[in-house]
């Protein structure tokens, strides 16, 4: 049997979600040095280039949900609860195995994603500490630094007291 449109599109589009994934994945990972070093300029560009790869996978996610429902329709076969791996054992062997691999790959690629997460959140929570740490150790030496005269309008005050 000739893959369908719809089949094609599904299988696209959990394509593109493992690419993403994966992109994801790539960037947590690269992130590490600048958060060990405590680069803000890198952090930033990383948190960006995070956030920029989390929209997409939202918008490949939203793809992938009508790809679903257009192949569901197309076969007239309903999508059994939202489950995607069951739904597949109603195609031929051939397609079954294509859509088993790529969502096999999928489900790893997620794991690896929520891995490499809770690293990141590590990260995230050394680097806090951190900050805590030197913002008390500045404020230690508030009483003997004061701020410049020119920066009291910025701050909405007449003086310090």
């Amino acid at each position: 049997m000739t893959m369908l449109p719809e089949l094609a599109s599904l299988l696209a589009a959990l394509d593109h979600q493992l690419s993403l994934l994966r992109q994801l994945s790539a960037e947590l990972v690269a992130c590490r040095p600048a958060f060990g070093t405590m680069n803000l300029e890198a952090i930033y560009s990383h948190i960006s280039a995070q956030a920029a790869i989390c929209e997409k996978l939202q918008r490949a996610e939203e793809e992938r949900a009508s790809a679903w429902q257009k192949a569901s329709l197309k076969l007239d076969r309903p999508s059994v609860n939202g489950d995607l791996r069951r739904w597949v054992d109603v195609l031929e062997q051939d397609m079954v195995d294509r859509f088993r691999r790529v969502l096999t790959e999928l489900a790893l690629a997620e794991g690896e994603v929520r891995r490499l997460n809770q690293i990141h959140t590590v990260l995230v929570d050394g680097s806090r500490r951190t900050l805590n740490v030197l913002a008390n150790a500045l404020s230690a030496f508030s009483p003997t630094y004061t701020l410049p005269p020119a920066i009291l309008p910025v701050l909405g005050q007449r003086s310090l007291p």
